[in-house]
């Protein structure tokens, strides 16, 4: 009697600490584009305005030194004859880096492409594309450290088959790519942002990724290199939203230290998010599809370290969940609602000791399996739960497997990574 009292307590503590874990992404505010140029001179800097109208127009601004701004804008509209634009903001000051540099670029048209290198601090760049097959690519700071602190790269795109780049280097970067693809039929867009610390202060960085429309692909790597517990970096990635679904999306999110935050949002069928976190106190969170109807969504995350949680919610059917988390105090959620024609699959692997994994499934045909291995875990799963439970729900399968290291007892193949690399 006194064991199922301890376990019954346990398991509402474990209730408890799930409620309790926010579920609401936090919100960033990026700044708004400079309305006019003189607006980002700073005195005793240089200033360099180019407004080209036409097609095949190539503007290049170097300029170095500290508190220089550039502003580009082109209009054209030929697809086979490029606009062209390359902006290079560097200087000889502290640690071989410019400072408060500032690059405004605004494309209209089809083809066109913008490239923006800045080293330095506290740097700035704002770059609009109207039109179609555009691409825009953004480097603040290099692999070999030139300070880089507190950057700020933000990226527009309207229209399709469109590619935005941002790699930022060192610390306290922050980067917002939004990309939309206005046509019903087509090819997407394309979104990469990649962010490493390299010691220094080392706050971490921010990226946000938010693609509306169908066929989008978006990728975001932040990496630390003073795991398990330096961090603090802070990823984004909305595709769709709830007056527009985004089918077939592609989302990626790799983070490497502590204390950091993973979000996605995917809103429609036939979407595939994959989230992969090394270190402690990590946070990851995938919400898919926002009715109970449509489906055949994809989530996977991989946790380890420990102190992490990772948070799966899927709305409709035919879903399918994937967990990993490798350590010691990691909570895992799956909450899966619909399945009232074809089931949802849950699948939650933990090892280390004193695990959490709840798994919430409502309607018909659903499929739970936890494997944990180790000691001190605690396994709850609920099915044909909540307000969606169709009538004559049942036939859903459940199966919990916990053992020690010195039990041998075959069963769900682990990895060493889930997320699938994907790169472009």
């Amino acid at each position: 009697m006194k064991s199922s009292i301890l376990n019954t307590t346990a398991l509402i503590i474990c209730g408890a600490a799930f409620a309790q874990m926010p579920q609401t992404p936090q919100t960033i505010v990026a700044p708004i584009q400079q309305v006019s140029p003189t607006a980002g001179a700073t005195v005793g800097g240089n200033y360099s305005d180019i407004d080209q109208k036409g097609v095949g127009s190539d503007a290049t601004v170097q300029q170095q030194g500290t508190a220089n701004a550039s502003f580009i804008e082109q209009t054209g509209t030929d697809a086979g004859n490029r606009n062209s634009v390359d902006v290079l903001q560097w200087g000889n000051v502290t640690a071989l880096s410019g400072q408060e540099n500032y690059s405004d670029i605004k494309q209209n048209g089809a083809g066109n492409d913008f490239m923006v290198t800045q080293q330095g601090d506290m740097n700035e760049v704002f770059g609009t594309q109207v039109g179609l097959d555009n691409t825009a690519l953004v480097q603040q700071g290099a692999d070999v450290a030139q300070q880089a602190q507190d950057n700020l790269a933000l990226v527009d795109q309207d229209g399709k088959d469109n590619y935005a780049q941002v790699q930022q280097r060192y610390d306290n970067n922050e980067s917002s790519i939004l990309q939309r693809n206005d046509a019903t039929t087509g090819v997407g867009n394309r979104s990469y942002q990649s962010q490493i610390s390299d010691g220094n202060q080392s706050p971490g960085h921010d990226a946000i990724g938010t693609q509306y429309g169908d066929d989008n692909e978006l990728i975001q790597t932040q990496d630390s290199d003073y795991a398990p517990f330096n961090g603090n970096n802070y990823a984004e990635a909305n595709q769709g939203d709830a007056a527009n679904s985004a089918e077939r999306a592609f989302a990626q999110q790799v983070q490497n230290g502590g204390y950091n935050q993973a979000y996605a949002n995917q809103y429609g069928e036939d979407n595939s998010s994959f989230q992969e976190q090394e270190g402690a106190a990590n946070r990851a969170e995938v919400n898919q599809n926002t009715s109970s109807i449509g489906g055949d969504n994809y989530a996977e995350q991989y946790q380890a370290g420990g102190l992490n949680s990772a948070i799966a919610t899927q709305n409709g059917e035919n879903h399918s969940s994937h967990q990993e988390q490798y350590g010691f105090f990691n909570e895992s959620v799956v909450n899966q609602n619909g399945g009232a024609t074809v089931g949802n699959q849950a699948l939650t692997i933990q090892f280390g000791f004193n695990n959490n994994s709840l798994v919430n499934q409502s309607a018909n045909g659903n499929m739970a399996d936890v494997d944990q291995l180790g000691t001190g875990h605690q396994s709850v799963i609920n099915q044909n739960a909540g307000a969606s439970m169709a009538p004559g729900a049942g036939s859903n399968t459940a199966t919990v497997t916990q053992r020690n290291a010195n039990v041998s007892l075959t069963r769900q193949s682990q990895r060493a990574a889930a997320t699938k690399r994907h790169s472009f």
